[in-house]
């Protein structure tokens, strides 16, 4: 009789699968539009300022995990660096929440999301910034029925923003935009429209 022998390998319970490191360069953000609304959306006494971040998977491969969306914009007046504006950001202002499902968000490589707010052109204690611009000669200025423009003024704009838990904040690029200040001639009259008499 021929008794034949079979070793098996065996392994250890023990040993433990790597631990997961997420990828270190998987979203690119960058602030990719600052617009100030027109007259008929956002008057003279009502401005509005909107910006648009966008974020775009550079990973090579699909990335899929929990987001958890909490970040601010600040924009300062760079010729008076301490009037100021902190927004906030939640997954609130995702422009297409129907990327986030069971919140989790998976990206494809170079598919992108993006993240819209609005400014009031106020700093954060409440001062309405276009007061204390350049209207100089407001009746030679008139760039629109009713309306004086004052001289441009320069606001950068900083971004920091966590999307995905394990990522961490992002930080976009510095960026600046030029803010065309505004004034209605005679408040009573479009577009403030706000009643009284000039």
């Amino acid at each position: 009789m021929i008794l034949g022998l079979v070793f098996f390998p065996t392994f250890s319970c023990k040993e433990s699968l790597p631990t997961y490191v997420s990828p270190d360069k998987v979203i690119a953000l960058s602030v990719a539009r600052i617009e100030q609304l027109n007259d008929h959306l956002a008057p003279p006494n009502r401005p509005l300022v909107r910006i648009v971040l966008q974020g775009e998977n550079i990973y090579d491969e699909v990335f899929w995990d929990s987001v958890d969306i909490k970040g601010s914009i600040r924009i300062w007046w760079k010729r008076v660096p301490n009037r100021y504006r902190t927004l906030y950001l939640t997954e609130k202002n995702m422009m297409d929440r129907s990327q986030i499902s069971n919140h989790k968000m998976m990206l494809l490589p170079g598919q992108r999301f993006s993240l819209e707010t609005y400014w009031d052109v106020r700093t954060d204690n409440g001062i309405f910034l276009p007061s204390q611009m350049d209207f100089v000669f407001l009746n030679r200025r008139r760039c629109d029925y009713n309306v004086a423009c004052g001289s441009p003024e320069d606001f950068v704009v900083e971004t920091s923003i966590q999307i995905y838990s394990r990522l961490g904040y992002l930080v976009a690029p510095v960026k600046e935009f030029i803010y065309r200040p505004r004034m209605c001639v005679c408040y009573a009259f479009p577009p403030c429209n706000m009643g009284g008499e000039c």
